[in-house]
């Protein structure tokens, strides 16, 4: 599973590199992060024993711990700010955290500063969401953004009407934005902005053919309810790979949650090979299905090459995110816009690489 420490240890990082937390800002105490994050004290201390060995805080009297003074002041040319709202159960989080570390580090380079104001919501109600993502845009606009990296919501019923409204919201402001990872609208529509991502069509139709390749002829998609439209694009790939082999039939399963059910709907099947809408679906029913079906192996393959694709006990095969390659893409595309807002709207595609490991059975 994955390691809570290293989650923490990112998102303070994060929000430090980001500016969120700027020089000298006192980090919350460890009961605070330990009740917001629902971990032990020592857990967090490790976080901030980590942060100061690597030199970005140090502690004070008080046992407050700061954010260290940069040794060399950035020049700054432009503000920009990540707009990520995303509900509590939301677990593409980590890749995404990782995306926009990578945004991060890029700052000095490109002469950004980059704001960062979390948005986790553990509210369902579509305008408590829209009230909280207007206050963050508003508080941006104070600071003056030149432009925001928005990745729309997803794991919502209703994420479609709130990711326009969104992008209402933006467009009232008259604040340029880049899609990350995923755009705002259903397929075939593309939305108003740029978007920079993988192929996920393309992306669906290797993972598959990996499978097909094997002459596996079985083969299902099995991703969570109300993910985001870069699942359907990747069943998009899926099906029209198992259609170039001549398999008519296709095995789509969307579920709410990784339960027996689903392990049980497998069996009856006899599927054994499975393409997940990403590694956290992977991750959970392999070791669901070790635990209450272990004589029936599970083969699977999924997206995004998280952290822990590869320290899991069957690591898994993934299409790997380019993350870094979409982060450079990302900035260099929003300063663009910013300099030419008239340049036509822009899809970008960023390779990504397929990643064999044991999961997928070779």
């Amino acid at each position: 599973m994955v390691n809570k420490s290293d989650q923490i240890y990112k998102e303070i990082l994060l929000q430090i590199k980001s500016g969120v937390l700027d020089s000298n800002s006192a980090l919350p105490s460890s009961s605070d992060l330990s009740q917001a994050y629902k971990t032990s004290r020592p857990t967090i201390s490790k976080v901030f024993s980590k942060l100061k060995n690597e030199g970005y805080i140090e502690g004070k009297q008080g046992g407050k711990f700061y954010v260290r003074q940069p040794k060399n002041e950035q020049v700054t040319k432009y503000i920009f700010g990540i707009l990520a709202p995303r509900l509590e159960q939301d677990e593409s989080r980590m890749i995404l955290d990782s995306l926009y570390s990578e945004i991060a580090s890029l700052a000095n380079h490109y002469q950004f500063s980059l704001l960062w104001a979390g948005m986790l919501t553990k509210s369902q109600d579509i305008q408590s969401i829209l009230d909280d993502v207007e206050k963050v845009i508003i508080n941006y606009t104070k600071n003056n953004i030149n432009g925001i990296f928005f990745t729309p919501l997803e794991f919502h019923p209703y994420a479609n009407i709130i990711n326009h409204k969104i992008m209402d919201c933006l467009n009232q402001y008259k604040i340029p934005c880049i899609l990350l990872e995923r755009d705002y609208c259903l397929f075939p529509t593309r939305g108003m902005a740029d978007l920079v991502s993988i192929d996920n069509i393309a992306a669906g139709y290797i993972v598959t053919q990996h499978f097909l390749k094997q002459n596996n002829k079985r083969i299902a998609f099995v991703s969570k309810s109300d993910s985001a439209n870069t699942i359907a694009l990747r069943i998009i790939g899926y099906k029209q790979a198992l259609f170039d082999a001549g398999i008519t039939n296709n095995w789509i399963i969307q579920i709410p949650q990784v339960d027996e059910k689903v392990i049980n709907h497998l069996s009856k099947l006899n599927i054994k090979h499975v393409v997940c809408g990403n590694d956290f679906t992977a991750m959970q029913l392999i070791s669901l299905n070790q635990r209450i079906n272990p004589k029936q192996k599970l083969f699977t393959i999924s997206f995004d090459d998280a952290d822990y694709a590869c320290h899991l006990s069957t690591p898994l095969s993934t299409y790997k995110q380019p993350l870094a390659s979409i982060a450079l893409t990302a900035v260099e595309t929003l300063i663009q816009r910013v300099c030419n807002p008239t340049l036509p709207i822009r899809t970008i595609y960023v390779n990504g690489e397929l990643v064999i490991r044991a999961s997928s059975g070779t």
